[in-house]
């Protein structure tokens, strides 16, 4: 159930949102699996270079094979490819897609003349530091950490490509009357002060069955909402933060939310998110502004929130299609296979070094 309370809490919110889903976005890390190119087989054309892109007909370095990261006992070398071919098995097709994502928008903000510049990369991580009111070493070590991200790689791979799809999308984006009106409602108009239980959908004729009990007696509700699945909706005995219309995503709950004297139980209401009872503790009147004191702040919000949940996701899909990219990584192999393999190759070692001479 996604509340927006202030600020504050919405950019604490879009920022571990945006991380996890990010993350997605641009593959998967950390991940232990193999993978193998796969060259297009004989008749069947790979994609055409531009023969006018220098850096695209270009022939690959030709010491690449020599140019050494690592020596074992003094004199062995470990080369640029032995790095490049380990990494590939291992984390190549995750790490292609991802790759090909930043290629294709990099591609198009060519041919447009966008650029996203280093300081605006640097600004746009301040105000996210801001917005978590963490410092950057408390950022890499408890949010990056846990997803086995860096900081160049929340840069790089989260930061510009970002940057660079907003402002590919800054035209699609239009704020109307309504958008304003409904934006400073949720912020600055009446807010619901309320407890909730909250059961997973799964759990749907056992809800309806109990919810009798729940509506009629006070000390059941208090039982119940101190028994709920969700571990921190439990400790609060089911109380959230105040929020206000047009904030949870879901018209209808909030509705039927705003409707509830103090006291008063809603039915049972079926969200996204799975049953939820309301109980209404207190309504809380608006702050008295104006909406003109907040329109210049108020469009600001609303043009990043349709960028980024909205445009984004719609304009790279666009992207994607327009390139048709073709990737030749195949999927890694499972540890089991992995095993499987070893186990055969030993055994062939096996028999090789048994076999009688001259054989």
């Amino acid at each position: 159930m996604r509340v927006r309370i202030s600020r504050n809490r919405l950019l604490l919110m879009v920022g571990f949102v945006g991380l996890a889903a990010m993350s997605v976005f641009w593959g998967r890390i950390g991940s232990l699996s193999r993978a193998t190119a796969n060259p297009p087989v004989a008749g069947q054309a790979g994609p055409q270079q531009d023969p006018t892109n220098v850096a695209a007909v270009a022939p690959i370095s030709s010491d690449y094979s020599h140019r050494v990261v690592a020596y074992i006992y003094d004199t062995i070398p470990i080369t640029r490819e032995d790095l490049g071919e380990y990494l590939i098995a291992r984390m190549g097709k995750e790490r292609l897609g991802q790759l090909v994502n930043r290629r294709i928008i990099e591609h198009v903000c060519q041919q447009k003349g966008i650029e996203v510049t280093p300081a605006e990369v640097e600004a746009d991580l301040a105000e996210t530091l801001k917005g978590l009111a963490v410092n950057r070493n408390d950022f890499v070590s408890k949010v990056l950490k846990p997803y086995n991200k860096t900081l160049y790689e929340w840069k790089e791979d989260v930061i510009k490509p970002r940057l660079m799809l907003t402002k590919l999308c800054r035209d699609r984006v239009h704020v109307t009357e309504e958008d304003l009106q409904k934006a400073f409602e949720a912020y600055h108009g009446e807010k619901l002060k309320c407890r909730i239980i909250l059961w997973p959908s799964p759990e749907k004729g056992h809800v309806f069955e109990i919810y009798p009990k729940i509506r009629d007696s006070e000390e059941e509700f208090d039982r119940v909402s101190k028994q709920q699945a969700d571990p921190k909706l439990a400790a609060a005995a089911g109380q959230i933060e105040p929020f206000g219309r047009h904030t949870t995503g879901n018209e209808e709950m909030e509705t039927a939310a705003f409707r509830l004297k103090p006291g008063e139980i809603s039915q049972v209401i079926e969200t996204p998110q799975g049953l939820v009872v309301i109980k209404c503790l207190e309504h809380l009147p608006p702050d008295g502004h104006k909406l003109d004191e907040f329109r210049a702040e108020l469009t600001k919000d609303i043009i990043n929130r349709k960028i980024s949940q909205v445009e984004i996701p719609k304009l790279f899909n666009e992207l994607r299609a327009q390139a048709h990219p073709t990737l030749f990584l195949k999927e890694g192999e499972t540890e089991e296979e992995l095993l499987r393999e070893a186990q055969r190759e030993l055994q062939d070692t096996a028999q090789k070094t048994s076999a009688p001479p001259g054989n």
